[in-house]
């Protein structure tokens, strides 16, 4: 692999989109990415559920994340395209998203995500494009 789960920390501390969102990985492999995401007070909607934009957002990071360990840090891929299904949802609680490439393309890499609780019940699936840099 191109990067280590401490690398990957540094970067997600250090890069303004993620930074302060305390973001943990939890397992790294090649093509995959597991990251644990902490919940803050800010997440919840009226209703008091996670609003869906943060499972989006774990979603599109932990895609990322996955990239990078062939690629490595310096990569400039980017979301092309991001499809979402909320399939439960997660209340003032942690949730773990795990994104997984299912293809390496040349210029365009395919991919999934899943958001998890901590139990395990499955709360949203993606799929992913990213343009490689």
């Amino acid at each position: 692999m191109n990067v280590s789960p401490p690398e990957l920390e540094e970067l997600l501390a250090q890069t303004s989109f993620t930074a302060g969102r305390g973001l943990r990985v939890v397992r790294l492999e090649d093509g995959v990415c597991c990251l644990r995401v902490p919940f803050r007070p800010e997440m919840e909607r009226p209703g008091g559920v996670v609003a869906g934009e943060f499972y989006m957002s774990a979603a599109d990071v932990a895609f990322w994340c996955a990239m990078k360990t062939r690629l490595g840090l310096d990569d400039p891929s980017t979301t092309s395209h991001l499809d979402t299904a909320f399939l439960s949802s997660a209340r003032a609680e942690d949730f773990d998203c795990t994104a997984s490439v299912l293809r390496w393309g040349r210029r365009l890499v395919f991919g999934t995500a899943e958001c998890r609780t901590l139990e395990g019940k499955l709360l949203t699936h993606h799929v992913l494009t990213y343009v490689r840099g």
